[in-house]
């Protein structure tokens, strides 16, 4: 061998236990870590799922040695669609091999917590002290501790502002706006029966009324301008933005997102006195695959780190990476965590002081009434309502026809008679029949109008 090829090979073989050295000395990253794979069942986006998965990966890997994998279930549909598909799974089987329920309506962890599908949360002490356990009317938490508002939502519309200038529109700011007769054919809103924000949003607006005939007036002339109803809120969201109409009914959320993208061209309101604070709840499934990372996810989204990353800045060592989420932290301590910041992107709502106290008892029982009546009086004949709106606004809005088109049935025009309904629609087939009914009704209504 030459010298200098003996010199290569001694290179090579120094280099090589050079390397062999400092691999054998250090660990690999994740060595014994317990691997977690978090099953989660919700109706927010991919940018919520993307921050919260992220961020939670990152905070059980360092807390509890565990590499997180999130396993996003989605059934299609809403809030609606979440509760029918857990009961049908439940009916079957005491697991639903789901751990956690994140988000969908406070109507939808009720149901569930009613009916023993959900399991008490582990949550410090200090977690609940910092949320009241009533607000605005509202419960934010389970009574039970089986589920807990992690952020607070309110209910209005995105309008398009473009769009209403070249129509010579104001920009609307109460509900009865989104009723004048102007306003025809360009609202869009979606099935209260699928969608459980646009069920909340139609609560609000029966409720902002004195009474409830005038409630219901005020909900169907706005119906009645409808230019067509989609399945779920996020899409009737998206509406506005795409030119499609002027106004969608939307929850904050997706108001204030699409807002933050366009603030020239969209616009969004909640009413001012005249929707109410809601919390949008997580909790833990009955029989979750995985118990204690379940609870601990729970856990994070409602800690300071959780909360921040719903109203924090991207970018912000509290909040999220790349998405601003735009919605209003539960806990009342966060708000005076960050208040002297200046980066928060949700105002306080326990300031505000333009919220609806709502009746939450009739609310509750009138939940399935309301969405069924919607049902039978704009979905089922959403034609038949739009022909007449077109009679009545050819008739220059004259008050008989407009009492005709508002006028309840018989068996529903008073409250007492919506808690008699609600406890008929416990059976099942008693609440298709006077689904059926109502909507025969509103059909014969519609057609004398015309």
């Amino acid at each position: 061998m030459s010298p200098r090829l003996g010199r290569m090979v001694l290179r090579a073989a120094i280099f090589f236990f050079l390397l062999v050295s400092i691999g054998c000395s250090r660990k690999p990253l994740n060595e014994g870590a317990r691997a977690v794979a978090l099953s989660v069942i919700t109706p927010h986006n991919e940018n919520i799922r993307y921050e919260f998965s992220r961020a939670f990966s990152e905070y059980a890997r360092q807390r509890y040695g565990w590499e997180v994998s999130f396993q996003w279930r989605d059934v299609g549909g809403g809030s609606s669609s979440i509760l029918q598909y857990l009961r049908n799974v439940y009916s079957q089987s005491e697991t639903s091999g789901i751990d956690v329920l994140f988000g969908g309506g406070e109507y939808t962890f009720q149901y569930l917590d009613a009916e023993g599908l959900l399991e008490e949360l582990d949550l410090p002490a200090e977690v609940w002290e910092a949320i009241p356990a009533e607000f605005g009317g509202m419960e934010m938490y389970s009574p039970r501790k089986r589920w807990v508002g992690n952020v607070l939502s309110s209910f209005g519309f995105l309008y398009n502002k473009e769009l209403l200038r070249h129509l010579n529109l104001p920009e609307p700011s109460l509900w009865e706006d989104l009723g004048r007769p102007e306003f025809f054919d360009l609202v869009i809103l979606a099935d209260p029966t699928q969608s459980g924000s646009q069920a909340a949003a139609n609560e609000m607006i029966v409720q902002s009324a004195p009474d409830w005939p005038q409630g219901w007036k005020k909900l169907l002339l706005i119906l009645s301008n409808a230019k067509k109803f989609l399945d779920n809120s996020g899409a009737a969201a998206r509406a506005p933005s795409s030119g499609e109409c002027a106004v969608a009914v939307c929850i904050d959320f997706y108001g204030m997102m699409y807002v933050s993208e366009a603030p020239d061209k969209l616009g969004y309101v909640s009413p001012r006195g005249q929707t109410a604070y809601t919390p949008d709840p997580i909790g833990v499934l009955k029989n979750p695959p995985h118990r204690e990372a379940a609870q601990a996810f729970v856990q994070f989204v409602m800690s300071q780190r959780g909360q921040g990353l719903w109203a924090l800045p991207p970018g912000h060592p509290d909040g999220p990476q790349r998405y601003r989420l735009n919605r209003m932290p539960i806990r009342k301590d966060f708000y005076a965590l960050y208040a002297e910041s200046g980066q928060l992107l949700a105002a306080n709502p326990y300031e505000s002081g333009s919220e609806m106290v709502i009746d939450a008892g009739l609310r509750e029982v009138r939940y399935e009434v309301l969405a069924r009546l919607v049902y039978s009086a704009a979905i089922e004949n959403a034609s038949l309502l739009r022909e007449a709106k077109r009679r009545i606004l050819a008739k220059q809005m004259d008050e008989s026809l407009v009492a005709r088109l508002t006028r309840l049935p018989e068996n529903i025009d008073t409250v007492e008679e919506i808690y008699q309904m609600a406890e008929q629609m416990k059976d099942p087939v008693a609440a298709e029949r006077i689904t059926t009914e109502w909507t025969t009704y509103f059909r014969e209504q519609y057609r004398q109008i015309q």
